[in-house]
């Protein structure tokens, strides 16, 4: 994973540049790697858990589709 950094221009305040930091950290995957990497996890969870992830990744595009579709 690659490291997570923001610009923080001057007058910003501490907070909203904490919020874009959390964010960008979220958007990363840094803390959902170290939530599977806390337990040791043998090949077959992880593709039990790859499993998983994509089916919920393909249900959240079919349903984003569907959102976008009945926009119009």
């Amino acid at each position: 994973l690659s490291s997570v950094s923001i610009s923080v221009s001057d007058g910003e305040p501490v907070e909203s540049a904490l919020r874009r930091f959390k964010r960008e950290v979220n958007k990363s995957g840094h803390l959902m790697e170290l939530r599977h990497r806390r337990h040791f996890e043998n090949s077959q969870e992880y593709k039990k858990r790859k499993l998983v992830q994509a089916r919920n990744r393909k249900r959240l595009e079919r349903l984003n589709k569907r959102r976008m579709s009945n926009r119009t």
